[in-house]
């Protein structure tokens, strides 16, 4: 299997902005999703063209398809901090939706966001304390793709 594949896009990319994060969140429910896959990708040398780009592959269901599973792409443009914990016993379930935050000028996506309960974080630094997957990028889009299958 090649782990740099995945299925083409059915629906976007559409910016991670507000309007973005809002049709996302509408889409998809993502109490008991899957994150499938994590890519991270980064040039290196003198004639590299943009920093590390992290895409994250998540199989949540479609509200309005009866809640069909499909693969949903988050990509993460310019990403400067990430943290990826599977010590703790991190079993790559979502319980609930990521959760996007903006400090210092950075998009945080947070993918172990039930922590927080209704409450949101307060600063960039606590979006990062005692999460096991968790973003801070410049930006990023999310697309909707076919299934794994064809």
């Amino acid at each position: 299997m090649d782990l740099r594949s995945a299925p083409e896009r059915r629906l976007g990319p559409h910016p991670l902005t507000e309007d973005g994060i809002a049709a996302l969140l509408a889409r998809y429910e993502f109490g008991d999703s899957c994150l499938r896959r994590v890519i991270l990708d980064q040039e290196y040398g003198p004639k590299a063209t943009r920093g590390r780009v992290a895409r994250l592959m998540i199989d949540a269901r479609v509200v309005s398809e009866d809640f069909r599973w499909e693969p949903v792409l988050l990509e993460l443009l310019d990403v400067r901090r990430f943290r990826i914990d599977e010590s703790v016993g991190f079993a790559w379930v979502l319980y609930s939706p990521p959760q996007f935050t903006h400090f210092d000028g950075l998009l945080q996506v947070d993918l172990c966001a039930e922590r927080f309960g209704s409450l949101r974080p307060e600063n960039g630094e606590e979006v990062f304390e005692g999460s096991d997957l968790v973003f801070a990028a410049a930006g990023g889009t999310w697309s909707a793709l076919h299934s794994w299958d064809q």
